[in-house]
């Protein structure tokens, strides 16, 4: 799978030491949407999860490592080079995150990971 380098414009909005909110979009040319769909490219589940818990190691230090993915609802399809807003919340071992436009008309996805007891 590819990395966080297919993330384009990347913009940090607001940062705490448990929070964080930050544009960016994916490239069309990102493999992230290598056969999902032909035609009609859009992000898969999977991801949009690696690259959450790659902003999540960035910002917050903590490993990539997923005990448990929770209530997690992906209500709108994510295509190539369109502008995104991550919000994310850490709290002990709990992340939220949501993924919406800049607008904040489209909600895109939202959820809740757990980390490992041990990181």
């Amino acid at each position: 799978m590819s990395n966080i380098n297919n993330i384009k414009e990347e913009k940090i909005i607001n940062k705490t030491d448990n929070s964080i909110i930050l544009e960016f979009s994916i490239s069309g040319s990102s493999d992230y949407f290598d056969g999902h769909f032909p035609g009609f490219p859009v992000l898969p589940a999977v991801a949009q999860v690696f690259i959450i818990m790659q902003y999540v190691s960035r910002f917050f230090g903590i490993s990539i490592k997923l005990s448990e993915i929770k209530r997690t609802k992906l209500i709108n399809k994510i295509r190539p080079d369109v502008p995104l807003v991550l919000y994310l919340e850490k709290k002990e071992k709990i992340i939220s995150f949501k993924i919406i436009s800049p607008n904040n008309e489209t909600m895109y996805s939202a959820g809740t990971l757990v980390l490992p007891e041990v990181m």
